[in-house]
C-alpha cells in the first residue's frame, strides 16, 4: 500500500488517509479484505477473483470492460500459480492499464540464477488424492503421463498449488519484454513500520510505457 501510496500521490499515506479519488481505477486479485474493502471506499477499486464474481483471470487477454480502463493493478502473490507459460500473464496485465498505468506486484522470488518452473511440460493436469498425499497428475501435449508427489500448495485449504519459484532477473527481464517498466521496490519507509530486513521477495512497480500499443 505504501508503493501505491506514493506512485499515485507522491507520498506515502495510510489507507484511510488516500485522498477521496474514486476517478482512479484499479482492480485486485482476492486482495486481501483488509485493505482492499477501504481501498474501495477511498478509489475506483474493484476486488476480483477467479471463482466468483466479480471475476478476472489473468491467463486470458483482459475483458473488454476492463482493457485499457485501469490507472492501477495490485497483483499479490498471484502469478507464482498461473498455468505456464506465466509471461502471457504479464501481457494480460498490461493490457489492463492505461498507458502510464500502474502495476504493483509480489510473487516469492530468489536473487539468482534462473526461475524454477516446477512443472515445465504441463497440459492437461488434475491434482488427485493418493494415499496419504496429494498427486498432480499431466498428461503432456506429447501424451506422456507424468505424476508430482512433491506438491507445495500457499494456503491451508491446499488448493493453491505453486508452480514455480521465480528468479528476479528472469522476473524483470519479463516485465520489459512485456510493456513495463519495472523495478524492486526496496526504499523503507520507517514511519509506516517498513524496513527490508532481506532482499528477496521484495514488491516489484512497474509502470505501463507510454509508448507501448497492441499488436
Amino acid at each position: 500500500m505504501a508503493a501505491l501510496s506514493i506512485h499515485l500521490f507522491g507520498r506515502s499515506l495510510t489507507l484511510d488517509a488516500f485522498p477521496l479519488s474514486p476517478q482512479l481505477k484499479g482492480v485486485g486479485m482476492s486482495d486481501w479484505e483488509g485493505y482492499g474493502d477501504r481501498l474501495a471506499r477511498r478509489l475506483g477499486y474493484t476486488n476480483t477473483f477467479l471463482h466468483k464474481e466479480p471475476m478476472l483471470d489473468i491467463t486470458e487477454p483482459a475483458p473488454a470492460h476492463l482493457a485499457g480502463a485501469c490507472d492501477f493493478v495490485i497483483s499479490s502473490e498471484v502469478l507464482e500459480h498461473v498455468d505456464p507459460p506465466w509471461q502471457r500473464s504479464l501481457e494480460h496485465l498490461r493490457q489492463l492499464l492505461v498507458p502510464g498505468g500502474l502495476l504493483v506486484l509480489t510473487v516469492p522470488y530468489k536473487l539468482e540464477g534462473t526461475t524454477e518452473e516446477h512443472f515445465p511440460e504441463l497440459h492437461e493436469y488434475t491434482v488427485v488424492e493418493l494415499g496419504s498425499r496429494r498427486v498432480l497428475l499431466n498428461r503432456t501435449r506429447a501424451g506422456v503421463l507424468q505424476a508430482y508427489d512433491d506438491l507445495v500448495f500457499h494456503d491451508a485449504a491446499g488448493s493453491t498449488l505453486e508452480m514455480r519459484l521465480f528468479a528476479i532477473g528472469d522476473l524483470l527481464a519479463a516485465l520489459e519484454a512485456a510493456g513495463f517498466s519495472a523495478r524492486v521496490w526496496d526504499e523503507p519507509t520507517p514511519q509506516h513500520g517498513i524496513v527490508w530486513n532481506e532482499p528477496w521477495s521484495i514488491p516489484i512497480v512497474a509502470r505501463r510505457s507510454a509508448a507501448w500499443s497492441e499488436p
